[in-house]
């Protein structure tokens, strides 16, 4: 056991296993967050700045009050200095510019941004702000001159710590289903599908009562959601498995009408592709771009 761990460790301090995964994942990130931001830019004012109705609280001392810094009404009309470096940087991150700096930036600009307009927050937004801090350490090649042993292990342990932030977001939502009703009475789904403010109203306005088929769906999420934290580390049932993840954040995003949170979700789940999936993948985005980075 001792000789395979120390294997395991000497691994992942001399190999980037996981490279092309985390450098896919990262423009698959920044692809969906680009897209968030620039569909707000015209409404930028009403989210961020001065016309918003956000109500504005800020007893923050310390460290906190620069996350929370667009809280302070003399700040708010200066919200573009946030936005658009933020945009810039997600930009030329999606052709392979970006450096751990670019990178611990972006999150602190996500950061303020988020905390800046809580009110169209969603727990998509918050798990890409922990998502944006793991891929700061996420290291490229060329940033693996210095240090390169203790940086290799630093960007395997940060890769695979996305992986843990998805089954605790997992487990934490699953937890929290079951101290309510709704879930364990098999209604939650069907409810989720009668909002007419997010979805389709010929959707909702169709939904009389709740059926077996709704009821499936709705314990096949919860149970989803429980065993998500143990399964995820199954190889043969990984990819089976998370087709129903990302039908059921598909369903979120195109027919509840909640676009962002089931974009950010389906995003997330690109730490999960395969190894010789990501090598083609961004083989063929290098021929395509080859002024980028592959």
């Amino acid at each position: 056991m001792k000789d395979r761990l120390t294997a395991l460790l000497n691994n992942w301090q001399m190999d980037v296993s996981v490279a092309r995964v985390s450098e896919l994942s990262i423009r698959i990130i920044y692809l969906v967050l680009l897209w968030s931001l620039v569909k707000s830019l015209n409404v930028a004012s009403i989210v961020w700045g001065p016309d918003s109705l956000t109500l504005l609280y800020s007893p923050y001392t310390n460290f906190d009050r620069f996350a929370m810094i667009l809280n302070v009404p003399e700040v708010r009309e200066y919200y573009w200095m946030f936005l658009y470096p933020a945009i810039g940087i997600l930009f030329a991150g999606l052709f392979g510019f970006h450096h751990y700096l670019s990178r611990l930036i972006l999150w602190y600009l996500f950061l303020v941004l988020q905390f800046g307009n809580v009110e169209t927050s969603t727990g998509g937004h918050h798990l890409m702000q922990q998502l944006l801090f793991f891929q700061i350490f996420l290291f490229k090649s060329n940033e693996l001159e210095k240090w390169p042993s203790f940086r290799n292990l630093v960007h395997n342990l940060s890769f695979y710590s996305l992986w843990v932030q998805l089954a605790m977001l997992y487990l934490a939502s699953g937890l929290f289903k079951l101290l309510g009703t709704y879930w364990l009475d098999g209604y939650a789904f069907l409810l989720s599908l009668s909002f007419k403010e997010f979805g389709m109203p010929m959707i909702a306005d169709s939904l009389s009562e709740n059926n077996w088929f709704f009821a499936s769906l709705n314990y096949t999420v919860l149970v989803y959601q429980l065993l998500f934290a143990a399964l995820i580390w199954i190889r043969p049932i990984r990819k089976p498995f998370l087709l129903i993840g990302l039908l059921f954040h598909l369903s979120i995003a195109f027919i509840v009408g909640l676009m962002d949170f089931g974009l950010f979700m389906v995003a997330a789940y690109s730490v999960f592709i395969q190894k010789d999936v990501a090598d083609r993948i961004m083989k063929r985005i290098a021929q395509a771009i080859p002024f980028g980075i592959g």
